[in-house]
């Protein structure tokens, strides 16, 4: 798959905006392909050009027996995808059952690696590089609300939109000289006026079918599924209180909303699944101004306890709105049988080590919502995504989204040059509670976003921050395995600080997704 990845790279340089921002393409791979070592290595720096895509931004789909396997020092086994393409259409144990059967099929072309010695080789690269992305496959479909009509195959470039794709599906359409057309499958066996039966997929012009001579047979692609952004993001340095957060949501909701019918649309298939599925992403930004206000320490039990609690009212009142949307505009067409239809809610899904990370008293009248929601329907079959936010939370003055701050003061470099920044706010009573991210344990930074994510139908934009000097294998692993654990559905970047932006004070955050800004 490398030479075709480095025509995909090519594409993405060539897409630039006219030449103010560079196109951004995220590939994902699935843990068993055959050539999962080599996509790893797409970002590095050195090894055979060739093989290398420096401007893609590769992701790995992880499953649960893989990160199972890495616990037990067991035996992974890579697999061709064309040998098992069924395995991309399952989960959890079916994906597992099929898994096995392939391993023990000795008719199946594979290869055999230590699990560890493959996930030593992602981490390495993800402290040298950032990248690849990590991406759960488990915990994302387990969580999907939207499972009665399809799965989660993949993230987007920011790893925070988690909703249901399907690849198109294609028929052969053959055109008559006559003007008539007919569809077959592919792979159906067709008897030709000659005598000879062939595959739809391998009709020309030279044959006949019932007396008629076929003009041309061509590929078409059948309608498939592709998922959507439509993003905005709560101020939390403004929006905190209860009260704000009843007043506030109800019109992001609806705003959200009237977005999908308003938008411009570059192809069908993403129109008339947005408008199907009408999925939007509520988020926040601004959590480190509004700790710091709050005289709260990043990362203690206190920011656990307040985060848990806003989440909670933000994910309750979403919830709310768009079921009363519901009710004024009609339901999404799949609410009948989704998780929503039948009172499962995003909290019902965490698991229970995430739980138990921050002990709270529910402020929320659940049960009459879940009552509201089967009686009235939803509006949205997904409703909250915590984007990066890189760009909004400059202009409207605030911290970016969920994480800690890089530094109290700045510079951002982006295409436009330098621009200076200083943490809003900034005096004698908040400079002590605006903490670093990289005085930080970036464990408490993956813990607290199991505690957002209990309220969270789809995902987090989740940078983590690492100085190289206290980077080692232990702990990387650590790290990672904790978020797979708690259940987080992905991790972003992993930030380590270079001694040349420390020197300059310089972050360039300009190769993020623009539309998730």
């Amino acid at each position: 798959m490398i030479p075709f990845l480095k025509i995909v790279n090519d594409v993405a340089i060539a897409v630039d905006q006219l030449g103010t921002r560079k196109g951004a393409i995220a590939v994902y791979l699935e843990i068993w392909h055959m050539d999962v070592l080599e996509f790893i290595d797409l970002r590095k720096n050195s090894g055979d050009e060739r093989r290398r895509a420096h401007d893609l931004f590769p992701a790995l789909w992880i499953c649960d027996l893989f990160m199972e396997r890495v616990e037990k020092d067991e035996t992974w086994t890579l697999f061709d995808p064309y040998a098992c393409k069924d395995l991309t259409e399952c989960y959890g144990d079916k994906f597992k059952e099929k898994y096995l059967t392939y391993e023990q099929n000795p008719h199946i072309s594979k290869e055999k690696i230590s699990a560890r010695t493959l996930w030593k080789r992602i981490l390495t690269n993800y402290f040298e590089s950032g990248l690849p992305f990590l991406g759960f496959k488990d915990n994302a479909n387990h969580a999907n609300p939207n499972a009665h009509v399809g799965m989660i195959r993949s993230s987007n470039l920011c790893t925070e939109i988690y909703q249901n794709t399907k690849s198109s599906h294609y028929k052969m359409q053959v055109d008559f000289i006559d003007g008539a057309r007919t569809y077959f499958e592919e792979e159906v066996i067709v008897c030709t006026d000659a005598g000879i039966s062939k595959k739809a997929n391998k009709l020309t012009s030279n044959d006949s079918l019932n007396g008629q001579k076929i003009f041309m047979a061509t590929k078409v692609p059948d309608e498939g599924t592709l998922a959507v952004c439509n993003l905005a993001s709560l101020n939390l340095s403004k929006i905190h209180t209860p009260e704000d957060i009843e007043r506030v949501v109800p019109i992001a909701v609806r705003m959200l909303d009237n977005v999908i019918d308003l938008n411009f649309y570059p192809t069908a298939k993403a129109k008339n699944t947005n408008l199907k599925s009408r999925a939007i992403g509520l988020g926040v930004m601004g959590e480190a101004q509004m700790l710091a206000q709050a005289q709260i320490a990043w990362g203690s039990s206190e920011h656990a306890a307040k985060i848990d609690a806003l989440m909670e009212k933000i994910s309750y009142e979403t919830i709310k709105a768009s079921s009363a949307l519901a009710k004024e505009r009609g339901s999404y067409a799949n609410f009948k049988d989704s998780a929503w239809s039948k009172g499962i809610f995003p909290i019902d899904k965490a698991k229970q080590e995430a739980l138990e990370l921050s002990p709270h008293k529910s402020a929320c009248d659940w049960a009459s919502l879940k009552a509201q929601v089967q009686e009235q329907g939803l509006r949205n079959g997904y409703l909250m995504a915590v984007a990066p936010t890189s760009s909004i939370s400059i202009l409207v003055g605030t911290t970016q989204t969920i994480e800690p701050i890089y530094q109290k003061k700045w510079f951002e470099e982006n295409l436009s040059g330098m621009i200076p920044v200083v943490v809003p706010n900034l005096s004698l009573d908040t400079w002590n509670y605006y903490t670093s991210a990289y005085d930080i344990n970036p464990k408490d930074i993956v813990r607290l976003a199991a505690v957002r994510q209990k309220w969270i139908d789809q995902g987090q934009s989740l940078n983590l921050f690492l100085r190289p000097d206290k980077a080692n294998g232990k702990l990387l692993h650590e790290i990672y395995h904790l978020a797979w654990k708690l259940g987080l559905k992905s991790t972003y970047y992993l930030r380590t600080q270079s001694p040349h932006l420390e020197e300059k004070s310089v972050f360039d955050r300009s190769i993020e997704c623009h539309h998730c800004q």
